[in-house]
């Protein structure tokens, strides 16, 4: 599960990093605690029309300010949405506080994912994200700060797999997100059982891309990143607070003896305080479009 993650970019910056156009005019806040039912920036493919002559590569490419560019990739924006899914069916916006995350064994059949995952994927920025570490049954856990570990293929963000929705029920349409989780990164178990799916920069175009709907063609994404990726270290439990969001809440922390033996006995490093870098590639666009999850 993915319930608090940090976004620490401002809008230019957020922007350059995803070769994306910001349309969030203004409104982007940074976050170094973000919860479930927060507005944050996702990216995605807009879904307007093109308009009569204009040629089909024109509003195709990797950024820039006007977001058009040179190539087959689809023009990338940067939008406002609220993290917890509400499909469109839904009658009651409240569903999203259940929905934060989709598995990704089965969002592209489970009612409330498979629209979305068809036609509507996004990618969410993140900085980091936390995780708890529950030793026999405790409600209190040691909170964990996962962030890059300085792979090259990471550069210093991540894009997890994300799909939105646009809710039309209200005064006005509510758009939506959810965050796909799958099997723990290696060197991540010890604390948590499950991460988010991060997609490499090579298949941020065919993720987003509502011209591909064959969940064949995805399934490579939808796995663990591999070792090298995540880097991870204790951090204080104010982060369990939703009304604390400060730097000072990434910075780590000692841990007992318990928890560092733990943690050394699952490979996570010295003492418990970080999951060392191993060097590994990330899915390849060609892996992301040939190799199905098994």
């Amino acid at each position: 599960m993915c319930g608090r993650y940090t976004q620490t970019l401002n809008a230019d910056d957020l922007a350059t990093a995803m070769s994306a156009v910001d349309e969030t005019g203004g409104r982007l806040r940074e976050s170094y605690n973000v919860a479930p039912t927060t507005e944050m920036p996702i990216v995605v493919v807009p879904r307007h029309p093109r308009p009569e002559g204009e040629d089909e590569g024109a509003n195709r490419g990797g950024g820039g300010a006007s977001g058009r560019g040179a190539g087959n990739e689809p023009g990338r924006v940067v939008r406002l949405a609220t993290w917890g899914l509400v499909p469109s069916w839904a009658k009651d916006r409240a569903i999203g506080s259940r929905l934060i995350n989709a598995r990704a064994e089965s969002v592209a059949s489970k009612p409330a994912f498979r629209a979305a995952f068809a036609a509507r994927r996004c990618l969410v920025p993140a900085t980091g994200f936390y995780e708890w570490l529950r030793i026999g049954g405790s409600r209190r856990g040691q909170p964990y700060y996962i962030h890059p570990a300085g792979h090259p293929a990471a550069d210093g963000l991540f894009a997890f797999a994300g799909l939105y929705e646009v809710w039309r029920h209200g005064e006005r349409p509510l758009t939506t997100f959810t965050i796909i989780t799958t099997d723990a990164a290696p060197g991540l178990e010890f604390i948590h059982d499950r991460s988010p799916v991060v997609v490499p920069r090579s298949a941020w175009s065919r993720w987003i891309d509502p011209a591909v709907r064959d969940p064949a063609a995805l399934a490579g994404v939808l796995r663990p990143a591999p070792a090298g990726v995540f880097t991870a270290h204790p951090v204080a439990t104010a982060v369990g607070s939703v009304r604390n969001d400060a730097p000072a809440l990434i910075e780590p922390v000692e841990v007992s003896d318990d928890l560092a033996a733990l943690a050394a006995a699952s490979g996570s490093g010295s003492g418990g305080n970080s999951v060392p870098p191993h060097e590994a590639p990330l899915v390849s666009e060609d892996d992301a479009r040939s190799h199905a999850r098994r």
